[in-house]
């Protein structure tokens, strides 16, 4: 996963190379000239603050990506705002127009999901890729409803009976405790997908990074399940072993 283009703005002739939601081979560039910016009405209020600057200012933009293989287009749209950049050579600054998205259509994936992933974990978290930039906090309670749908896929029990001997449901914590006693280094990493998940859940805040973080988590822990890209690499590093190595004597 590359992590550095979700974190990116736009400029008014470049946009972070995005990956194709279409046929996932080629990158997404802007379209030129597409990029439209609008100053927001009470950003145009405040030029008659005497302390006005210009670091105050808002935007409202749209714009075009166009993938640079298959040719599919996207709507991208967002805010903005100015910046100063800096010459780090001479020391000298000037003002510049950043733009940062909010949407995307249509998104692609920020990591690339295995082939083999189970529908409903897919579907789940495509639903938190999509409102990454506008709600993250929506954002992390869906990739919370992927993981419990890969406990599913697992096998890992929903219910349980108490001492009482009524059936109870199992709260995704103790889901992930039972699933931790046979793969314990996976599972803790789960855990801490589950605690960012609930924050979301109950209305804390929860930050792209934050977000970014429970995607690469949730993307090796993925390769390692569905996949299960150690065993195979495992396999094949024995295979080579016992080809090429030299025979003991």
């Amino acid at each position: 996963m590359n992590r550095t283009i979700w974190r990116q703005p736009l400029a008014s002739t470049y946009a972070p190379p995005f990956p194709c939601p279409n046929c996932s081979l080629g990158h997404l560039g802007l379209v030129p000239k597409s990029l439209i910016g609008h100053e927001t009405a009470k950003s145009k209020g405040a030029h008659s603050d005497e302390d006005w600057d210009p670091d105050w200012i808002t935007y409202v933009f749209t714009a075009w990506l166009r993938c640079n293989k298959c040719g599919q287009q996207c709507a991208v749209s967002g805010k903005g705002g100015v910046e100063m950049d800096y010459d780090h050579e001479t020391g000298e600054g000037d003002y510049s127009d950043y733009y940062t998205p909010s949407a995307l259509i249509p998104m692609p994936d920020v990591f690339s999901i295995p082939p083999r992933c189970p529908d409903d974990v897919t579907e789940a978290l495509r639903a938190s890729f999509s409102c990454m930039w506008a709600d993250p906090s929506a954002a992390a309670n869906h990739l919370r409803s992927s993981l419990e749908r890969l406990l599913d896929h697992l096998g890992v029990k929903r219910r349980s009976k108490a001492t009482s001997g009524k059936v109870e449901s199992l709260s995704l914590h103790a889901r992930i405790l039972l699933f931790e006693k046979t793969q314990p280094a996976i599972g803790r990493s789960l855990m801490a997908l589950k605690w960012a998940g609930n924050s979301g859940s109950h209305g804390r805040s929860v930050s792209i990074d934050d977000l970014l973080d429970g995607y690469e988590i949730l993307e090796h822990a993925l390769q390692e399940i569905v996949e299960e890209r150690s065993k195979r690499v495992a396999a094949l590093a024995k295979k080579l072993s016992k080809k090429h190595a030299p025979k003991q004597r």
